[in-house]
Parts: C-alpha cells; structure tokens; sequence
C-alpha cells in the first residue's frame, strides 16, 4: 500500500513526496536450508487473509507513525484524509481505536472511503490506475 500526498502554496510545492510504500507480509525464519538461503534466516511471507484487525494494526503501527514523522509541522492542525476503498476488512470511518490514535500529539487523521461507482471522485483510480494504463500504451503487445 502506497500512501502519497502534496501541498502546494499559490505557485511553490511545499510537501510533495510518498508517505510510505508498506507491504502486508510477515517475516519468518525459514524451516529448511536452501542453495539461496541457510536455515533460519528471514524470509518474506504474505498475508494470505486480510482482516480488519490486520489492516487495524498495519494503519496504527505503519501508517500514522509515517505520516506523523513527514507531515509539515505547520499544517498538524489541519484535517489529513485517508481514503481507502469498500473492501469489507477495511476499518469503518468511526473504529474506536484508529480515532484515538489518530487524534494524538494534535493531529486531524481521517478515514474516508471512495464513492462507490465514481471514477471521477476516486483518487486511488485517478493516480495509480491512469499510471498503470500510461506504461502499457508504452509497451507493444507481444504476439
């Protein structure tokens, strides 16, 4: 997951850059030796069930840390948006836990979640899908 976000002043960029990219996996140390690896060492695994306890723990250990330690000390105050689609193990807008943790040391730290069926509206489709799409007219199709 991807998080990214810019301010802009009348004609400057003042904050422009990625919050954080935070991939949802574990790490494991491996149960057997390989020609790769030797036995016990870290190996990446992913989380193959995602739940909203998973995505609880990834947004308040991963996600507020990153952006409390990059946001513009001068804009604390300001409402910052999360937006994260309708997936059913995303959190609800009012999760007890995630409102606490995000109202501390001053911050405004929403959840919203993107309009169902609005193209338009959805910044997650606007910026990542339209880069996607950007690459592949780049590419030719193999035959």
């Amino acid at each position: 997951m991807c998080l990214c976000s810019a301010k802009v002043y009348e004609w400057r960029v003042c904050f422009y850059g990625k919050i954080g990219c935070f991939p949802l996996v574990t790490y494991e140390p491996a149960v057997r030796r390989s020609q790769n690896r030797l036995r016990g060492k870290l190996v990446i695994k992913p989380i193959t069930s995602i739940t909203r306890d998973v995505i609880r723990d990834f947004m308040l250990n991963k996600v507020l840390p990153a952006i409390r330690a990059k946001w513009p000390r001068e804009d604390v105050s300001k409402p910052i948006f999360i937006q994260q689609d309708n997936a059913p193990s995303h959190l609800k807008l009012d999760d007890p836990e995630f409102c606490e943790a995000a109202k501390q040391e001053g911050y405004d730290i929403r959840l919203i979640c993107q309009p169902p069926n609005s193209p338009d509206f959805n910044i997650l489709d606007l910026g990542f899908f339209r880069a996607i799409q950007a690459i592949q007219y780049k590419k030719d199709a193999k035959k």
